[in-house]
């Protein structure tokens, strides 16, 4: 007769699954048809979370770097307007009609989406929701100018060397990725 580790001159009748000793009733959790000691169960859960951090810290990383490469490719192809900016920050003021509306957007876009790369870099709590609706709007809006290219999405996947199906493909395609990224991480990061 095997004696409870904790109890000694009690009866182990139940030998934990994990570290093979023996224990009384008290001692143990039974799982199925298992028993596990509380100091393996405390171990379990241990390396049960550090495994998750380890997947959401890809996951995050992930997304961060996604975000962050829209974010460039946005700011990018606002460059008139940033060059607007600086030169009537610089004294030389130009008029606003050489602006288009595609290069404000691309600069909101940018910035947004920066935005949204730094929260999900340090791991804000608001930039897992925010990320859901930037990234959803953004892909609608990639979906929506891509329709205005002629041919629309099949012109522009006709030609997979143009620059317009690499911003197709970033600006489209990269919220749509980042938007998986983030639902498919809900539950660890925010708890829904």
């Amino acid at each position: 007769m095997s004696e409870c580790i904790n109890h000694p001159g009690k009866e182990g009748m139940y030998k934990c699954a994990r570290c093979k000793r023996h224990f009384c009733l008290v001692c143990v959790e039974l799982i199925g048809e298992k028993a596990y000691c509380f100091d393996c169960l405390k171990e379990i859960v241990k390396e049960s979370r550090e495994g998750k951090v380890k997947s959401l810290t890809m996951k995050v990383m992930v997304s961060s770097i996604v975000s962050l490469m829209i974010a460039v490719v946005s700011l990018y192809n606002a460059l008139p307007l940033l060059r607007l900016i600086y030169k009537n920050l610089m004294g030389s003021y130009e008029p606003l009609s050489i602006i288009t509306p595609n290069d404000t957007l691309y600069f909101a876009t940018g910035l947004a989406f920066l935005a949204l790369s730094v929260g999900l870099a340090t791991t804000k709590r608001w930039a897992y929701k925010y990320g859901i609706v930037v990234s959803a709007v953004a892909f609608v809006i990639g979906i929506v100018n891509a329709m205005s290219f002629p041919g629309g999405i099949e012109g522009i996947l006709s030609t997979p060397q143009s620059n317009a199906t690499a911003l197709f493909i970033i600006m489209a395609v990269g919220p749509l990725i980042l938007l998986v990224s983030i639902l498919g991480s809900r539950k660890e990061l925010l708890g829904w």
